[in-house]
């Protein structure tokens, strides 16, 4: 069934269900009409139920839901037990009318409320004498003990009524359980109607007595208790109110980290927004009510690819089929998204969602492998929705499909990737859920200015010939790695190595720097480019400034200020220098050397990527080199590379 088709059919049963309350109210009404006329001590009651009806203009409304209760409950009640059924249920039929008439209530909403109390009032009275077997307690008196459970059966009888027939309207017109509505909003209303019986009771008790002076002084009693509750409830709906803005101000701040996600994948822009609205959409039509489980997938939808930070922007973005090695950093961020998330401490499970996303109903999933039921609800919506939006969207490698070719997919891999009952549940729902309207203009503009900032590419034939150069110099490092020999030094390591940095980065400069573990410094054992001779030998205490920072944290820093490292040198030779990146290498667990690189612009984010995929393998010809034993044969000059090494690894490099 649609959800066009599941609204018209749940208003038709709303309004047969508001009828079909409104006509059995009619009835009691008539009948308690007909019953009142032939009631002894007319003036009596009507003086009693007009001053209920004045008393019920002092009503504790709440926000929250169109409840509401009144001081005069409790002359309702003794109306009740003085005269019957019929005069209580009268009186509080014409009170409902007039106060929906001040509010100017719409018609339907005046039908109700009156029909409701009506029939709560009347079943509740006609259960307390039918217990109690006795007459109305103004015709004659009783004794006072066995009173006691009929009047909480009254009570009980009143309160699950009057606020089981409201609960039931409201849950057909948000299309939620009715226990949910009514354990949510109603349940802690009982202590109202406990006290407006017990505040009665005690009047009935006083007018028995002839003691109408000491009924007086109940009524003060009355109103302490009415103030009581006003500001009890007023301060649990100031909680309630705060407690939205909060959820609103979490709803946003997730919404605001989603937008920078979404901006950093050029190929999905939009799409944790539609995917939101999917799960969201299909999470109900699968019969999720709880709020706490709605508001799950909602942040989950948002937040699901919070891991794509720490997923490299030429692997996201790459116009093509990934590596295996691309994949297997790809897969990461299932659980780099989940680890983010769970520093922050959600209200609700969005954390196993997220970390469970790409899960196969089969088990064959990531990163967990776990099947069928294991995988959580929120989680199984997610893979489906996220699958979908994925195959209908434009990709760098392939045109959108159609919704048609991304349905027959979903029910290719139904059984084995994805839950059955949520694929066959999403075929039917996909075309009801509003999409178009998931991402706002508001949205759009954040999104394209975050776009906008990010570096603009440089023009396609300068950077296919930096990346066949870089990728040149790379398979050199390989190369490097694969010929060191046993009996190669340090020092003709580092001078290959700095001559071919200076063909991958012209008009830079840098230095190997090699710690001395007996005096806990870096020294720069070697250096290249115009300022070279400037470097060569310093010395850096481990952990000062930037140098020293990465050889002991063993962290790289990109794009740094060149003068944090340089200090004093930050002049003369190198005082162009404004920009600076150190990488540490690290062979095992021992730091053989840091590299870092000084320039004048900002070094390209391809160039610190590509420095980090070489450090490996300069690190273990760096380490190999230095284990070796000094060579026999004539030395090599540390400060020039063997006349023709350079020529012989391009030579490796490019076979």
């Amino acid at each position: 069934m649609s959800t066009t088709a599941r609204s018209l059919n749940g208003a038709r049963v709303l309004r047969a269900y508001l009828t079909t309350v409104a006509a059995a109210g009619a009835v009691v009404l008539v009948y308690s009409l007909v019953t009142a006329l032939r009631s002894p001590l007319p003036l009596a009651w009507l003086a009693l139920g007009g001053l209920a009806l004045v008393l019920g203009c002092f009503r504790l409304r709440f926000a929250s839901v169109s409840a509401n209760i009144s001081i005069d409950d409790t002359f309702l009640i003794s109306t009740a037990l003085l005269f019957g059924p019929a005069p209580a249920t009268l009186s509080i039929g014409v009170g409902a009318c007039v106060q929906c008439w001040r509010r100017k209530r719409p018609l339907r909403q005046l039908t109700f409320n009156t029909a409701s109390l009506a029939l709560s009032m009347w079943a509740s009275a006609s259960t307390f004498f039918a217990l109690a077997g006795v007459q109305p307690l103004a015709i004659g008196q009783a004794p006072i003990t066995p009173l006691v459970l009929p009047l909480l059966a009254l009570t009980a009888v009143y309160f699950v009524m009057n606020s089981g027939l409201t609960a039931v309207a409201i849950a057909l017109d948000c299309r939620q359980p009715p226990v949910e509505v009514w354990k949510k909003n109603f349940r802690w209303l009982w202590l109202g109607y406990l006290g407006a019986a017990s505040v009665a009771f005690c009047l009935i008790l006083l007018v028995q007595q002839r003691s109408v002076a000491a009924a007086a002084m109940v009524l003060p009693l009355l109103a302490v208790f009415h103030l009581t509750l006003r500001a009890t409830f007023g301060r649990l709906e100031d909680a309630k109110r705060h407690l939205g803005d909060m959820d609103r101000l979490y709803l946003s701040t997730v919404e605001t980290l989603a937008m920078a996600i979404d901006a950093k994948d050029d190929c999905t822009h939009s799409h944790v927004r539609r995917v939101q609205a999917y799960a969201v959409g299909l999470a109900r039509a699968l019969g999720v009510v709880d709020e706490a489980s709605l508001k799950a997938v909602e942040a989950a939808a948002l937040l699901h690819d919070t891991g794509k930070l720490a997923v490299p922007e030429h692997i996201l973005n790459k116009p093509g089929k990934l590596t295996e090695a691309e994949f297997e950093k790809m897969k990461q961020h299932v659980d780099v998204g989940a680890d983010i998330l769970s520093l922050v401490e959600f209200p609700y499970p969005v954390v196993p969602i997220v970390r469970a996303h790409h899960e196969s109903w089969d088990g064959t999933g990531y990163p967990r492998g776990i099947r069928g039921n294991d995988i959580p609800l929120g989680a199984r919506i997610l893979s489906v929705v996220d699958c979908f939006d994925a195959l209908t969207s434009d990709r760098p490698y392939r045109r959108k499909m159609t919704d048609e070719a991304a349905i027959e997919i979903l029910l290719e891999r139904r059984g084995r990737m994805y839950d059955p009952q949520v694929v066959d549940m999403f075929i039917r729902v996909y075309r009801d859920i509003n999409v178009a309207g998931a991402e706002t203009t508001e949205h759009r503009e954040v999104l394209q200015k975050i776009t906008q900032s990010r570096q603009p590419d440089p023009p396609p034939a300068a950077e296919a010939g930096r990346e066949t150069s870089a990728s040149a110099g790379v398979l050199a490092f390989v190369s490097l790695a694969r010929v060191a020999s046993g009996d190669a030094r340090v020092a003709d390591v580092l001078a290959l190595c700095s001559q071919l940095l200076v063909d991958m980065t012209p008009r830079i400069t840098g230095a190997w720097y090699i710690p001395n573990a007996a005096r806990d410094v870096l020294v720069a054992v070697d250096a290249f480019g115009p300022a070279a001779a400037a470097l060569r030998g310093g010395t850096i205490a481990m952990g000062e400034r930037l140098t020293g920072w990465v050889a002991a944290q063993r962290q790289p820093i990109v794009n740094s200020d060149a003068a944090l490292d340089l200090g004093s040198r930050s002049e003369g030779p190198l005082a162009s220098a404004q920009h600076c990146v150190s990488i540490p290498l690290v062979c095992g667990d021992a730091l053989v050397a840091v590299l870092t690189l000084y320039a004048a612009e900002a070094f390209k984010d391809d160039t610190g990527r590509l420095l980090q995929m070489i450090a490996p393998h300069v690190a273990t010809c760096i380490a190999a080199a230095a284990a070796a034993p000094a060579p026999s044969d004539a030395r090599v000059p540390a400060d020039k590379a063997p006349a023709g090494a350079a020529a012989a690894l391009r030579l490796v490099a490019v076979r």
